[in-house]
């Protein structure tokens, strides 16, 4: 049998190209990229070598040379689809969704019904935020293809991020009852189903994903994280120990490992964590926040505050000016806006640095909310107070207040504890003596419920109210302040009604002996006015409060009671009943 001979001319351009192609597809990048070029130096007028080119170039992650090929590929081609296509997706691979949603939008006015380009093009948008464009994409390319699963995944993600959440999760379960087994669809009603609050459906979700597909890595992260909000943090960092195992490379995976570990209360390995993703992402904006909250917590404190400024990079507080920020320099003179960022909590607790920067030579304004303006003007060294939402007067120079300690550079020995560091408003005080009497009692204050903790079912604190000898205020606002109707038997004087900002709370605390509080702005407001302020905390603490100590170098008239374990509210309340009793004696 004779064999046929094929014989082909290699210096003729479409042969090299077709050789590249050749050896591209045997996996050989090196000589297709020869050859390719080659055919480029014999003809280079033809788009199609500098597109194959451009797609070998990218095959390898040579993201700028390939898109050197793409453009040239267009200038020959200015009405090429695919040049404009694999444009737009190098872009995106370079982290430009910008630039790469240029190229998609001119190749969608050649070709508008193809569902790839809606597709990458709504991608592109919801990288830059663009959200209700990113939608409308995902809404076309489901009216040309119905029964793609991945543009409802894409959907859904868009309108999660617009807050959306039942519209993401009707998308979730759409592309489910299409596709059953997608573990992508799962994950992602997961997440749905966590911002929800609906955490067992989430965690059904990721151990379904993860019984099809047990070696998904943000399958098990996202199980770690619904976990250890379900209050199961040593279910949680097995999960999250095992995603690390498969992907050792993610920072976030070790984020979320560090996150678990720090809710048990094991700030070391927490803190090695943050170590390990700054390690692989050092601008990792939540690794470096949780590393502040740790290292302030075991009480290291100057490398907390140093940490801590990364809080503006991931919450959305950070006020924008025009003026500078403040650094701790003297004043001179000069005017200085000094604004709260955060909670009513917090912005009590430190306003006791006004004074210091005043002693910098300066004229200070704070600006605060509005319920606690009257209060603030009894700082010393405030020259004026701004409820926040009214025109700010001329300033030179700001500061965040929660960025003082680090410009005071505080550490445990140095915390300005002087108290009291807020006093009540004369005017504050008309009233209080009718509506809270002398007694022969013991007359304390009781918070149950905040922001930074859950309310406490007040049955559960029954010792308490069994105590002799005392006479019980409610401090409580808001919807929980009808708690109190709960308890049998129980008689607690609701001060709710006259309790309409900050100044009048002062007020009726300072006629109390002793104000009990969860962890609650209530309690920050007893501590700065220097009375007796007992705190119950929960495991683990917050970081101000630091750990395994019953004083805080904070308020020297606060007692800390700590659960030592999560929930423990019961064994807590029979600690503070027996304090209790032995001070009402």
């Amino acid at each position: 049998m004779c064999r046929q001979i094929l014989y082909v001319d290699p210096g003729h351009a479409q042969t090299l190209h077709l050789l590249g192609l050749i050896e591209h597809e045997r996996g050989r990048s090196d000589e297709a990229i020869e050859h390719i070029r080659g055919a480029i130096v014999r003809d280079g007028r033809d788009p199609a070598f500098h597109h194959n080119l451009g797609n070998i170039l990218r095959a390898l992650d040579r993201l700028a040379e390939a898109i050197g090929c793409y453009e040239r590929a267009l200038a020959l081609a200015p009405t090429s689809v695919d040049a404009l296509y694999n444009l737009g997706n190098t872009y995106q691979d370079l982290g430009q969704p910008e630039r790469a949603a240029v190229y998609f939008e001119r190749a969608l006015r050649l070709n508008p019904d193809a569902v790839e380009l809606h597709n990458n093009l709504g991608i592109a948008l919801q990288d830059l935020g663009r959200l209700d464009e990113a939608v409308d994409c995902y809404r076309k390319v489901l009216a040309l293809r119905p029964d793609l699963v991945e543009s409802f995944d894409n959907l859904a993600g868009a309108l999660q991020e617009q807050g959306k959440l039942n519209e993401a999760q009707a998308c979730y379960e759409r592309a489910l009852s299409l596709r059953p087994d997608r573990v992508e669809s799962l994950i992602g009603l997961g997440v749905v189903l966590r911002a929800q609050g609906r955490l067992e459906d989430a965690v059904a979700r990721y151990q379904r994903a993860l019984a099809l597909s047990p070696d998904r890595p943000e399958a098990r992260s996202n199980l770690g994280v619904a976990l250890v909000d379900l209050g199961r943090p040593e279910e949680a960092i097995a999960h999250h120990k095992k995603a690390l195992a498969l992907q050792p490379d993610r920072a976030e995976l070790h984020y979320n490992l560090g996150s678990a570990l720090q809710r048990q209360g094991l700030y070391s390995e927490a803190l090695a964590c943050y170590g390990c993703a700054l390690a692989i992402k050092p601008d990792y904006a939540g690794a470096h926040l949780n590393r502040a909250l740790a290292l302030l917590t075991i009480g290291e404190l100057d490398e907390g505050w140093e940490e801590y400024e990364w809080r503006f990079a991931v919450a959305r507080y950070d006020r924008k000016f025009d003026q500078p920020l403040w650094s701790g320099e003297p004043l001179g003179g000069r005017s200085i806006l000094i604004h709260a960022e955060q909670g009513f909590g917090d912005a009590l607790q430190f306003v006791r640095y006004i004074s210091a920067v005043a002693e910098r030579g300066g004229r200070v304004v704070l600006e605060v909310p509005a319920s606690l303006a009257r209060l603030a003007r009894t700082v010393v060294g405030i020259s004026e107070v701004v409820a926040a939402g009214n025109p700010l007067p001329i300033f030179d120079c700001h500061c965040p207040l929660l960025s003082l300690p680090r410009v005071f550079k505080t550490n445990l020995a140095t915390i300005p504890d002087a108290v009291p560091y807020l006093r009540v408003p004369g005017e504050a005080s008309t009233g209080w003596a009718e509506r809270m009497p002398a007694t022969a009692d013991l007359r304390v204050g009781v918070v149950w419920a905040g922001t930074t903790v859950g309310a406490i079912d007040l049955r559960l604190f029954q010792p308490l109210w069994e105590v002799d000898g005392v006479s019980w205020f409610s401090l409580q606002v808001g919807e929980r302040s009808g708690d109190i109707s709960f308890l049998d038997g129980v008689d607690i004087a609701d001060l709710s009604p006259w309790l309409t900002d900050f100044a009048e709370t002062a007020a009726a605390v300072s006629r109390l002996d002793l104000v009990i509080s969860v962890d609650t702005s209530v309690a920050h407001l007893a501590g700065a006015l220097g009375r007796p302020t007992w705190l119950l905390l929960q495991y683990p603490p917050e970081w101000r409060w630091l750990l395994a100590r019953e004083d805080s170098p904070w308020y020297p008239t606060a007692r800390l009671f700590r659960q030592r374990r999560e929930g423990e509210w019961p064994e807590m309340a029979r600690e503070v009943a027996a304090a209790l009793a032995q001070m009402a004696r």
